[in-house]
């Protein structure tokens, strides 16, 4: 077990509400690696955590995806070592800031297995490459027109590609619809509007009976599952033939459509600058689209800055 000389932890955690921890050394384990966040993206994770709708493992650091400076690695790696990465909210079954501890702090340790690449010059909106790429890697399974469960931003990115496509999506939207209405989608706002027969379902959002009343309504013959929408289980029809794929791809090879995918967002995610992690708590639960946290300093600098 390795240490960070010198480093001073200081972290955002929820255990039944948000406090701050400080930590006077880090701990360094085999097949991780020293990060100090840059930006965080807080979204849809960090509101269902906070929210107290869904059973999870506390206490738990939230902050599913952002950028960081790797400041070590547990074996030296050097193809990431003192790199800027781009950091993935989802490896080995596990969400980042929810079945583990994210990103919400000055210094964190993570398994190398959530780079998801390196950026040579961050921008803060960058810390939603992964969440554009699983949004796109969605589109792609779809063969017609989805009705897609959620509005939250993964929600209105997986239609904006399905519409790329050709393809006509449809959301059911309980809670926040202007964005998607704001888009050009249409939108149901309860049960009662959706047509009797969908034959796709994209659950993107967690809402385990909203989704159970949709499928035993509409009985979609093809169901795509995110991890991000934390659904385990689902209630089918008997008898009936249904292909369910869950998709877990964060990473879509050739992909250059990142900018493409945010352009049509942009304008509804907030940049919050802050100079210390304290001064986050206000921003949870986020609302809307979410908000981009960037560090305006980097306060605990590493020994050799």
């Amino acid at each position: 077990m390795l240490g960070a000389k010198g480093l001073k932890q200081k972290v955002v955690v929820f255990d039944g509400s948000l406090r701050i921890v400080e930590n006077p050394a880090i701990a360094l384990t085999p097949g991780h690696m020293l990060v100090k966040p840059l930006t965080i993206y807080l979204g849809f994770s960090e509101k269902l955590v906070t929210s107290g709708l869904m059973p999870l493992k506390i206490p738990v650091t939230p902050g599913s995806m952002g950028i960081g400076k790797v400041v070590e690695t547990y074996n030296d790696d050097s193809s990431i070592t003192g790199k800027n990465i781009v950091i993935s909210p989802f490896h080995n079954d596990e969400v980042l800031g929810v079945d583990r501890n994210g990103l919400l702090g000055n210094f964190v340790t993570l398994p190398t297995g959530y780079v998801h690449s390196t950026v040579e010059k961050p921008h803060a909106l960058q810390a939603l490459t992964p969440l554009v790429h699983h949004a796109y890697a969605i589109a792609e399974k779809l063969h017609d027109n989805p009705l897609i469960l959620g509005c939250e931003l993964l929600s209105i990115l997986a239609g904006v590609f399905s519409r790329n496509r050709g393809f006509e999506p449809a959301f059911i939207c309980v809670e926040d619809s202007r964005e998607a209405c704001k888009l050009g989608f249409k939108v149901y706002k309860n049960l009662g509007e959706i047509p009797g027969t969908v034959k796709s379902l994209v659950v993107t959002s967690y809402n385990p009976i909203l989704t159970g009343a949709v499928i035993e309504k509409t009985h979609p013959q093809h169901i795509i599952v995110s991890p991000l929408s934390f659904t385990s289980f689902l209630r089918l029809p008997l008898k009936e033939k249904v292909l369910i794929e869950r998709v877990t791809s964060f990473r879509v090879e050739s992909f250059n459509e990142v900018e493409k995918g945010l352009r049509e967002v942009r304008n509804d995610i907030r940049v919050v600058e802050v100079d210390d992690v304290e001064k986050t708590l206000g921003l949870i639960p986020p609302r809307g689209f979410g908000v981009v946290v960037k560090y305006s300093k980097l306060f605990y600098a590493t020994p050799n800055e």
